[in-house]
């Protein structure tokens, strides 16, 4: 029992050197491809690590993975998305979730795999995700996207009213009288702003769904041609990475919509909006990254060592 915890502290330690390696060097843990826009690599050791070590000590890698996202935001922070990162809840508390439940995921596809049906239910279950995530995913940016300057309208008129409220309540009438004349000007461009943004999010929809759909197949193919040339052999390991990955897309995307939901809308052009909601799709390039990276891996160990994973 001591050599086996040992064993997990080495194994876990050897992952923390890699993971706090691909985060601090540039261009390697977090790939730029525009200002604002990043492809995560550093994810890959996190899961390969996920297959090898107990919980706990998978929830430690995410711990790592987190904190090497906010020292990196620290050093190469550019944007305003960049430098969301910096704050812990944002960068260590979703990786830590993403690690504790890539380590279910695991657990809980090794167990379907060994079912009659199981390879067959693994891939339905994935593509469904897989497709859920990246069209819908996609489309909440575009519409946040395409709405920003009706939003910050809206948002303005309102804080206006309540400027005016606390002017009355202090006797100040002119002032709030000026208030309140303000936010009827915004008031009554509402409407015209609600056009443009409904134009402008058909535009953009027209153009970022076709491309989603399109990688979508692409990807699900590519995933069906995998499971057929290792003759459906470890499923749930390839199943795994693609799954893991797109919570960690979601999970990320999630926090910062709730903490710093302004960086959703910062009033981008048309074609920075496109940008950005095919920016969606990076958890599909995540997603195929870990898949071909992350699964010889496993595969390798397990043909090797013949034994079962934990």
């Amino acid at each position: 029992m001591r050599d086996k915890r040992l064993f997990q502290l080495t194994l876990t330690a050897v992952f923390v050197t890699i993971i706090m390696t691909m985060s601090l060097l540039p261009q390697i843990g977090f790939i730029t491809v525009m200002p604002g826009v990043s492809v995560t690599l550093v994810h890959i050791p996190v899961i390969v690590g996920v297959f090898l070590v107990d919980r706990r000590n998978a929830i430690i890698l995410g711990f790592f993975m987190g904190l090497g996202s906010m020292i990196a935001s620290y050093i190469y922070g550019a944007t305003a998305f960049d430098l969301a990162f910096q704050l812990p809840w944002i960068s260590i508390l979703p990786r830590m979730l993403f690690a504790w439940a890539a380590f279910e995921v695991v657990q809980v596809f090794k167990k379907i795999e060994t079912i009659k049906m199981g390879k067959v239910i693994l891939f339905g279950v994935v593509s469904l995700v897989t497709l859920f995530a990246l069209f819908y995913g996609s489309k909440a940016i575009v519409t946040a996207n395409a709405w920003s300057t009706y939003n910050g309208q809206q948002a303005e008129m309102y804080a206006l009213r309540a400027e005016a409220d606390q002017l009355e309540s202090e006797d100040r009438d002119v002032e709030a009288l000026a208030k309140r004349a303000e936010a009827l000007v915004i008031e009554l461009n509402l409407p015209t702003l609600a056009d443009e943004a409904t134009a402008k999010e058909a535009k953009i929809g027209g153009i970022v769904t076709p491309i989603v759909l399109f990688l979508t197949v692409v990807f699900l193919v590519a995933y069906y041609w995998f499971i057929e040339k290792h003759q459906g052999s470890f499923v749930f390991i390839p199943s795994s990475f693609i799954l893991a990955t797109v919570i960690h897309t979601v999970l990320v995307l999630s926090v910062v919509a709730i903490f710093k939901p302004a960086i959703f809308s910062m009033g981008f052009t048309d074609v920075i909006s496109v940008i950005y909601g095919i920016a969606m799709t990076n958890g599909l390039m995540e997603a195929l990254a870990a898949v071909l990276v992350g699964t010889p891996i496993i595969v390798g160990i397990l043909n090797y060592t013949r034994k079962e994973l934990i």
